[in-house]
């Protein structure tokens, strides 16, 4: 008989101890986030470029004579600066390699300009997300917890 007093007790006392347990108030949940911050894209302002104007003299032994001659009346003094034909023609493909460079710089600053738009939209995204579950976790943690099956019969309440 006193083997199923203690039977009893200790099942009496496990059913208690897991109905307790079901009846704990949950933790509540704290998420803590702040919004990311944008980086700040920082440029100096770029120099505009005024082209001056060169006037080109093509001196050929025809009219080399002609040229002296109207150089030293304008007053200046006497001093050519000659190229090549290849000369000449190197210069303009340096120029066209030039041109070829700034277009690259261009496409580049392009691609910066489009990553950081779209790094601003997926930060506000972020953000915005961030904002979503901090309303849904303080709606959470304000919500009352719902009644145990111990405390229908809690006397004390």
């Amino acid at each position: 008989m006193q083997k199923h007093s203690i039977k009893n007790v200790l099942g009496c006392g496990l059913v208690i101890l897991l109905l307790s347990a079901c009846s704990s108030t949950p933790r509540l949940i704290e998420v803590s986030a702040t919004p990311i911050e944008k980086p700040e894209l920082t440029l100096p302002k770029v120099d505009r470029i005024d082209m001056r104007k060169v006037e080109w003299t093509i001196v050929t032994e025809e009219n080399w004579e002609e040229v002296v001659t109207k150089i030293k009346k304008s007053g200046r003094p006497l001093a050519l600066f000659a190229l090549t034909d290849n000369g000449y023609a190197n210069l303009g493909l340096n120029f066209s390699d030039i041109r070829a460079l700034v277009q690259q710089q261009q496409t580049i600053i392009a691609a910066y300009e489009s990553y950081y738009k779209n790094a601003e939209e997926a930060l506000d995204n972020a953000n915005k997300q961030v904002d979503n579950v901090n309303k849904e976790v303080s709606e959470e943690n304000n919500k009352e917890p719902k009644a145990s099956v111990l405390d229908k019969f809690n006397p004390f309440k």
